[in-house]
C-alpha cells in the first residue's frame, strides 16, 4: 500500500509556521520589558509586536523604577504565567509573513544564479 504524499505547498507552509513559532518564542524570551511601578509587575506582558506571554513578577521587587524585566523560567518555584492564545496566533502569523517576504526576496535575488549553477553542474555530468 502506497502512503499519501503531502503536497509541497502544505509542507512548505507547515515549515514556515514552525519557523515563525520558533522565532516568536525566541523574540519573547530575548526582549526585555520596562516596568514603571510595582503594580505593573503583577502582569508583565512579553512578546512583540503583540504581547502574548503574561507573568506575575510581583514577588521580585526591584530597588528602583523604571526597571527592565525578562521572562522568568524558574521550574523549581514557578511564577504565575498565562498565554493569550489569540495574540500568540497573531504574532506567529505576522512573523510568518515577514519570514515569507525574506525568503521570497532571497529566492528572487539568488534564484537565477542557483538555477544557472545547477544547470552547469548537470551539463558537466552528462
Amino acid at each position: 500500500m502506497q502512503g499519501r504524499r503531502w503536497p509541497a505547498i502544505a509542507v512548505q507552509t507547515a515549515g514556515l509556521f514552525a519557523a515563525a513559532l520558533a522565532a516568536t518564542w525566541t523574540i519573547a524570551h530575548l526582549l526585555s520589558v520596562t516596568v514603571h511601578s510595582p503594580s505593573q509587575l503583577r502582569d508583565v506582558a512579553f512578546g512583540w509586536p503583540i504581547p502574548w506571554y503574561h507573568q506575575d513578577l510581583s514577588r521580585y521587587q526591584p530597588a528602583d523604577y523604571p526597571t527592565t524585566v525578562e521572562i522568568v523560567g524558574d521550574r523549581v518555584d514557578p511564577v504565575a504565567t498565562s498565554v493569550d492564545w489569540l495574540a500568540l496566533v497573531g504574532d506567529v502569523v505576522l512573523t510568518a509573513l515577514v519570514l515569507w517576504a525574506i525568503v521570497a526576496a532571497l529566492i528572487h535575488l539568488f534564484g537565477p544564479a542557483l538555477r544557472r549553477a545547477l544547470a552547469e553542474r548537470e551539463t558537466q555530468q552528462h
